[in-house]
């Protein structure tokens, strides 16, 4: 029978849950210094994400926070949660889609569930479904990872 494991209760990695167990790590609130860093570090100068006045401008409520960066958040939230802790190599993400905005003030948090498990002769082949959702539980990026 699958489990639903929540972070505060669990630091299982991937390879020792079963096909069908779900994680949902703590949440992450975005700051507005977060947003510029990804930004800057990323050299990704598009005006929303480094100017209220220029992403109201754009249609969006205020600045917003970069989807790559919404997704690099999300997976170091997996990371500190424990539950790619034994992973030797990240193989790729499938039917990525950002779906809604993540702005400065939001909660986002990693929800996932394991869908398939193949052992190897150099470890575990994992694949799990993921969503990264808002404090609303809006799912603001989704994708499949193996």
């Amino acid at each position: 029978m699958a489990k639903h494991f929540i972070e505060d209760d669990w630091r299982i990695p991937i390879q020792k849950m079963d096909v069908g167990d779900r994680v949902t790590t703590k949440s992450r609130t975005i700051t507005r210094t977060d947003v510029e860093l990804c930004a800057i570090m990323g050299g990704d100068y598009a005006p929303q994400f480094l100017s209220d006045r220029a992403a109201k401008e754009s249609g969006w409520e205020t600045q917003l926070l970069p989807g790559v960066c919404t997704l690099n958040i999300a997976y170091g939230l997996l990371i500190q949660a424990g539950y790619l802790s034994d992973i030797m190599a990240y193989m790729g993400t499938d039917n990525l889609r950002f779906h809604a905005p993540v702005y400065p003030g939001d909660s986002i948090r990693m929800e996932t569930e394991l869908t398939s498990k193949k052992q190897t002769s150099k470890g575990w082949i994992c694949e799990y479904d993921w969503s990264v959702r808002n404090q609303a539980g809006v799912a603001v990026a989704t994708g499949h990872n193996i």
